[in-house]
């Protein structure tokens, strides 16, 4: 449709700003229309004559968009810059930095912050993984976040633990760890904190 990549990108989100698309930052497919579809113009005018309405749609329509009840309180946006640190890597990439931009809603949670990197890096077999938040990138002491085994009490659970839970600041790094065999590190810096648009 002669739209250059990045001016999509402004267009989706600010239809997502608008109220009238929701989507999952990171993760792919997630882009959904939240307006009832009799609503939506048609595209072209050949297409207006060429649709007809069911008679159950033709009456008036309220919108999904209005709430009865208070919404909750915004949940941030972080934009995450993911850098490989360490690990098996191909000769095509050594000595070349690998990096992975993701956004990720404070109210996902740190599986779900894994996953997203799991795809950007394009992996393709899961394995177990820590993320560590102590007093720099890589520190060991903690605290950590992992899928904790039965008992285990010194390790959060980053299935329950959301983004918004660790209180981040701008700038903030911390460390990933992928794969306690072959030892992929990351180092995750919070590039930018926005409010997320709900719906």
């Amino acid at each position: 449709m002669c739209v250059s990549p990045p001016s999509v990108n402004q267009m989706v989100k600010m239809l997502e700003k608008k109220g009238l698309i929701q989507r999952t930052p990171g993760q792919a497919r997630t882009l959904r229309v939240l307006v009832p579809e009799v609503e939506v113009p048609p595209w072209n005018t050949k297409a207006k004559t060429a649709i007809a309405l069911p008679q159950a749609r033709k009456k008036p329509v309220t919108s999904s968009r209005k709430r009865s009840t208070p919404s909750a309180p915004p949940a941030n946006l972080y934009v995450l810059l993911v850098f490989l640190t360490g690990g098996p890597v191909s000769k095509k990439f050594q000595d070349k930095e690998c990096s992975r931009v993701i956004e990720i809603r404070g109210d996902q949670t740190l599986d779900e912050l894994h996953q997203a990197i799991f795809d950007a890096y394009d992996r393709e077999e899961q394995h177990l993984y820590e993320f560590q938040l102590g007093k720099r990138p890589f520190d060991p002491k903690g605290p950590n976040y992992g899928i904790a085994d039965a008992g285990e009490t010194e390790k959060g659970d980053a299935r329950s633990t959301k983004l918004d839970d660790l209180e981040l600041k701008l700038h903030r790094t911390f460390g990933y760890w992928f794969d306690f065999g072959a030892d992929w590190f990351h180092q995750v810096q919070v590039e930018k904190i926005e409010q997320a648009i709900r719906p």
